[in-house]
């Protein structure tokens, strides 16, 4: 759209230029969809500044920010550039928000796989109604608004018995912009039961000056598995805000290994139930700021059955005037009996300006469980250092050497190689602009 509220901000801007998309850009088979998300967004506004869920994120930038909705292009270079070898022929690539065929290629696929746009999933009754479920329940408005500007999307959906022994790239893709535009990108992933899905979701930028909004819902059937390793490469001049809800059925496992760059502001926001018993999910991620980076963490797990496991671990490093916050609760429901969980928050700090928020929280309502927490916020160990300099190495060396491998243990975790090097690149070089 090429006609942004100046003159409006706040929720006065959003509602006038989501009149204005009902009007020039919305598609038939969603317009019920965008009108009950935005009334949802109505009634939960803007946050507060001591709004639960952000309580550690300052949204006054974006929420004061009359954005546009980006409708970019990007040169095929730029995609295959960010493309990683083992998946040129099983990549996805969306362009602002907007699923793009022809930069997509997925004739390497297993037969298994199908990729449906939404607004054909949404003539299956169990999607439809899974979604109208959730905006009926959303409780942060960044959902709310994907929901409100929705207008495609599609539909990983993976058969019953299906294996896939490569990953599937999702590129998620915003474009440059003086005036600053939003896009809200949308995908279902379907795990039949006991499919094995591996997925890279990884975010970029050609330039600065965009919010990407994005959704993901992962449905995992009885015995399914579900990797995903998620790359945010985000433009250092963006605005990030990204909500994942995981469902999962007896005996799935879900795992997510992260990394985040940070930039003006991202923030994640991960809401996994465990309903089948024997479920198990495992999310981690690695973070790096410099400069005034952000990266912000909610994340909600709730154990609903029996049995269930559940990991966290994450890892930040922050130096310069750069802010982190994790803040994590785990729900153990009355009759989840049995169930373990394990949360744990490391961070690292380079300078005095630096700053991380942090807030594991447990929620038991059963008696039969085995459940840990716990933070650190620590600086560079002193006896680790001196070690390390009696042993000829620089001072800047030794820290460089010390922070590398307090972030570098959690990346090599990552089962795709080619997502190893990327974060390495990614992170650990922001890490050597230090010590220059």
């Amino acid at each position: 759209m090429s006609d942004a509220i100046a003159e409006l901000k706040g929720e006065a801007g959003v509602l006038e230029l989501h009149r204005k998309f009902l009007e020039t850009g919305a598609v038939p088979a969603f317009r019920s969809i965008n009108e009950k998300a935005i009334a949802r967004f109505e009634e939960l506004g803007f946050p507060h500044p001591k709004h639960e869920m952000f309580s550690y994120v300052n949204t006054h930038e974006i929420t004061s920010t009359p954005f546009q909705l980006g409708t970019g292009t990007v040169e095929p270079a730029f995609v295959d550039a960010n493309t990683y070898a083992s998946c040129e022929k099983s990549r996805i690539v969306f362009v602002d928000g907007a699923y793009e065929a022809g930069l997509s290629n997925t004739t390497g696929l297993p037969q298994g796989v199908k990729l449906v746009p939404l607004e054909e999933a949404l003539t299956q009754a169990d999607i439809k109604t899974h979604l109208e479920k959730t905006i009926e329940e959303e409780n942060d408005f960044f959902a709310c608004l994907n929901a409100a500007f929705l207008k495609g999307g599609l539909l990983i959906d993976v058969s019953a018995g299906t294996i896939m022994e490569s990953p599937l790239q999702v590129l998620v893709t915003g474009t440059a912009s003086k005036t600053p535009t939003a896009h809200h990108p949308r995908l279902f992933v379907r795990a039949g039961r006991t499919a094995e899905v591996k997925l890279i979701t990884k975010y970029v930028g050609t330039g600065g000056g965009y919010l990407v909004n994005s959704m993901q819902d992962f449905l995992l059937d009885d015995g399914a598995s579900v990797v995903l390793a998620r790359v945010q490469a985000d433009h250092a001049q963006s605005w990030h805000a990204e909500k994942s809800r995981v469902y999962q059925g007896r005996d799935s496992r879900f795992t997510a290994l992260c990394g985040s760059g940070g930039n003006k502001l991202a923030r994640v926001h991960n809401e996994i139930r465990l309903q089948g018993e024997g479920a198990e999910a495992s999310l981690s991620n690695a973070s790096v700021l410099i400069d005034d980076d952000q990266s912000h963490h909610f994340i909600r797990i709730h154990h609903e059955a029996a049995h269930t496991i559940s990991h966290q671990l994450f890892k930040n490093v922050i130096n310069d005037k750069g802010r982190s916050s994790v803040d994590g609760t785990v729900i153990v429901n009355e009759g989840a009996q049995l169930t373990a969980s394990h949360q744990l928050i490391n961070n690292l700090m380079l300078s005095d300006t630096a700053h991380a928020d942090t807030k594991p929280n447990l929620m038991i309502f059963a008696d039969d469980v085995k459940c840990t927490h716990g933070a650190t916020v620590g600086q560079i160990d002193q006896d680790q250092l001196f070690y390390l300099k009696t042993r000829g190495l620089s001072e800047e060396l030794a820290t460089e050497l010390l922070t590398t491998s307090f972030v570098e243990s959690l990346i090599s975790q990552i089962q795709f190689p080619e997502v190893v090097v990327d974060l390495k690149n990614l992170l650990l070089k922001k890490l050597e602009v230090k010590s220059d």
